[in-house]
């Protein structure tokens, strides 16, 4: 039988089965080779293992975020997991940073933000408890291989839109409806203008837009960004010629605006839209929006116009390093100076916001009520104290805050 060509999520997958030549509709049982687990998550599938008295088979594969000397630690160890970091609450975030997966490979947890490794070039699996537990005592977890839908980008983008606004429009581009369940492509020579951060932002939401996954085909530039901080080899997985595609669409990424997901909304619209629906609070971080550029943008921001009156904000690095890069690029003391609280990396929003309160996240999940959007969206609502685009926040009466003679420290 000829063999069909595999896009590119389909080769990953074929890289952690035994199964031959697989396509899209294939029910496959699947290796992946890593398996990333927070504290509460974590807590679940220890509780499976205990209850069924199984062990973890490969401990070499499994990371548990949690805290030493934790409960769930305890437990760890006596399922047999002996690799523990202590940042719970940036688990994936941190997963990149420490190598723990590369491009070219899969990783599985429950975390809805594991579909940010597309960004990267690897692929995660969002999996329940159970396939989790049985997956790490070696029993077989199957997946059902997803057809590919492939957007092509193209241009440059406007200088306020981030990652998360090319998700939304690419979803826009091809239709809801033909992008849920499949695996989305991105591709094309308009993905070299993103960064890292930004393709990870993106990819992040493949899980609430409906998606099996979002994919961005590795480039030379995003191995080179990538290997400032890995220590090991990875490779790139590209989709093969003659592929077959579920839905195809091209994006100028010029033609893309900003976008804002109302409370209870499914997809995303234009902020425009919904100018001047008031806020009382903005969290920038947390789940792969509280980049260093992220902080950046909203410092310079908070240096030309002051925190809205009245209103609330809060900062959560993605990571301790880019918190440490923060501080010393003296950006926590700048962006304390203007009223914003720097939580520590992990910090859930929920944890810091109040009852009720109308608030805008950059998270991939939030609490009932709160709006989400890209940080610079977030930026622009932490100094109108509303939903605004940027650009009128440009076209008012601007006056620069002590910040503005502020000096970054080195060293």
């Amino acid at each position: 039988m000829p063999r069909t060509p595999q896009n590119a999520v389909t080769r990953l997958l074929q890289d952690v089965t035994d199964a031959r030549n697989i396509a899209p509709g294939d029910r496959v049982a699947v290796r992946p080779h890593r398996w990333l687990l927070g504290p509460a998550d974590g807590a679940a599938v220890l509780a499976l293992l205990k209850r069924d008295q199984r062990k973890v088979k490969d401990p070499s594969r499994v990371t548990l975020f949690a805290a030493a000397g934790s409960s769930v630690a305890a437990d760890a160890a006596a399922a047999g997991i002996t690799h523990l970091l202590p940042w719970p609450g940036c688990e994936i975030a941190q997963a990149v940073r420490e190598g723990l997966v590369v491009p070219g490979e899969v990783a599985a947890s429950t975390l809805p933000e594991i579909h940010a490794l597309g960004g990267m070039g690897a692929l995660g699996l969002r999996l329940p408890a159970a396939d989790i537990a049985r997956g790490i005592t070696g029993e077989p977890v199957h997946v059902t291989v997803p057809h590919t839908a492939r957007v092509d980008l193209s241009g440059s983008r406007q200088p306020l839109v981030g990652g998360r606004d090319v998700f939304w429009a690419a979803l826009h581009e091809l239709g809801r409806e033909r992008a849920v369940g499949r695996a989305l492509e991105i591709a094309g020579p308009g993905l070299a203008t993103l960064t890292l951060p930004e393709r990870l932002a993106l990819a992040s939401l493949a899980g609430h837009g409906g998606l099996f996954s979002a994919f961005c085909v590795a480039d030379r530039g995003l191995i080179e960004e990538v290997n400032r901080f890995l220590s090991r080899p990875c490779r790139t997985i590209e989709p093969e010629k003659g592929a077959p595609l579920a839905a195809q669409g091209a994006l100028d990424l010029a033609r893309v605006s900003l976008f804002v997901l109302p409370p209870g909304e499914a997809t995303a619209s234009a902020v425009t839209k919904h100018a001047g629906v008031p806020l009382q609070a903005v969290v920038l971080g947390g789940q792969f929006g509280g980049s260093l550029a992220a902080m950046r943008h909203l410092a310079d921001c908070l240096r030309r116009r002051p925190l809205a009156a009245g209103l609330r904000a809060a900062v959560i690095p993605d990571t301790p390093a880019v918190l440490a890069e923060a501080e010393r690029e003296d950006l926590r003391e700048r962006l304390a100076d203007a009223g914003v609280q720097i939580l520590a990396p992990g910090t859930a929003p929920e944890s810091w916001l109040r009852p009720g309160e109308r608030a805008l996240l950059t998270t991939v999940t939030a609490p009932p009520g709160c709006w989400r959007a890209g940080y610079f969206a977030a930026a622009a609502a932490a100094c109108a104290g509303a939903v605004q685009h940027p650009e009128r926040l440009e076209g008012a009466d601007l006056r620069d805050s002590k910040l503005s003679t502020r000096r970054p420290r080195h060293g």
